[in-house]
């Protein structure tokens, strides 16, 4: 019996450190490609300049999927902790984030906590939160 608790007690564990991160954004204009991150590391996050599409490290979840110009909305079952979204719209479809000369993106993009970047993205403190069961963040482009 004994070790029926602690199985029953492990397991629990396991259970509660799971959490659920709904996102919304709103105000997309233009359709394309959603390149949706969900960045676990500080590293990652200030380092991806949305040319490298897919799974990296440092990003514990994410979306690529064609979105039109409604509201997009997905939910993410992942472990609690403290993460940063970032997201854009690939309207030409090339896989990256197209910028002008100056560096400043000519696609639509965001951040949680809906923050800007001064001269590049945001800092990881300033776009990050603490996700504990559930969530839901409101985005706009």
């Amino acid at each position: 019996m004994k070790y029926f608790y602690l199985i029953l007690l492990v397991l629990c564990s396991f259970t509660l450190r799971a959490a659920t991160l709904e996102v919304e954004i709103t105000g997309v204009t233009k359709e394309g490609v959603l390149h949706l991150a969900i960045y676990s590391s500080k590293e990652a996050f200030e380092s991806d300049r949305g040319d490298r599409p897919g799974p990296q490290p440092g990003i514990i979840a994410g979306s690529i999927k064609n979105i039109d110009t409604e509201t997009y909305k997905e939910t993410f079952d992942i472990p609690v902790g403290t993460y940063a979204v970032g997201y854009y719209i690939d309207a030409n479809e090339n896989e990256k984030l197209d910028t002008n000369f100056l560096g400043i993106p000519k696609e639509e993009y965001g951040f949680s906590n809906n923050v800007r970047g001064k001269f590049g993205p945001p800092s990881f403190e300033s776009a990050s939160f603490i996700l504990g069961a559930y969530r839901k963040l409101l985005l706009e482009i």
